[in-house]
């Protein structure tokens, strides 16, 4: 009997060992729509486009900003994250009419990607041109008082044009077009940190603010932060 007992002992020992253990849940990914004010940037100068004699006008709800294009967030843009922002996609409303006295050529169907930051759209016939890149920095946060919205800044040190944008201009119109960085050019996006009937705890961790926060809390709080490792 004893015997027996010393035998099951055994067995439940080595099967004990053999049992994993738990492994550690994954983190979760989660997206966000986006809206917002989106790119504002200013090809005139940026191109230098009265030096080519180029005139310049937006298109397809697009508009302009102090002299500035403005292409607003479009529908179907999201926000990727999980315990930190992991990307999305920013999809921009219109477009740009470049011309001259002989030739058109329109700029559509711009996007963002957010984890590279690289700008593309569709120049002419031409399809996923790269237009520029936005200039590394950090990405910042901010909240007002009395909203649940939080506003990414995505473009603070502004946006590098690339030369293929340049050269996708130049074989549309015979121009002789050179890139440069547009400085002041800006990419804001809004996200709404309420889902549902409470807020989204993974997004008030990334802001550092309290994951528990109720709504009332939420709309009293204030964030301006430069999010790390952005």
């Amino acid at each position: 009997m004893r015997a027996q007992w010393i035998r099951k002992a055994a067995l439940l020992a080595v099967l004990f060992l053999v049992v994993p253990a738990p492994a550690a849940p994954a983190a979760v990914a989660a997206s966000a729509p986006i809206t917002g004010a989106g790119l504002t940037v200013d090809f005139y100068t940026a191109l230098d486009l009265a030096a080519q004699g180029v005139a310049e006008s937006t298109i397809g709800g697009s508009g302009h900003v102090d002299g500035d294009v403005n292409l607003k967030v479009a529908k179907g843009s999201s926000l990727t994250y999980g315990s930190e922002l992991t990307g999305g996609r920013v999809l921009l409303l219109g477009g740009v009419r470049l011309t001259t006295a002989t030739d058109t050529v329109l700029i559509s169907g711009m996007s963002v990607t957010i984890a590279t930051g690289v700008i593309t759209a569709k120049v002419g016939g031409q399809v996923g041109v790269r237009v520029g890149q936005v200039t590394p920095a950090g990405i910042r946060a901010v909240k007002p008082a009395r909203s649940t919205t939080v506003t990414f800044k995505l473009a603070e040190n502004g946006i590098t044009l690339d030369d293929d944008f340049a050269a996708a201009v130049n074989d549309a119109l015979g121009t002789s077009l050179s890139t440069g960085t547009a400085a002041d050019a800006t990419l804001d996006i809004d996200v709404e940190l309420v889902r549902g009937l409470a807020p989204d705890a993974a997004l008030l961790a990334i802001l550092g603010l309290d994951a528990d926060l109720t709504a009332t809390e939420l709309l009293a709080s204030t964030v301006d932060v430069t999010l790390a490792g952005s």
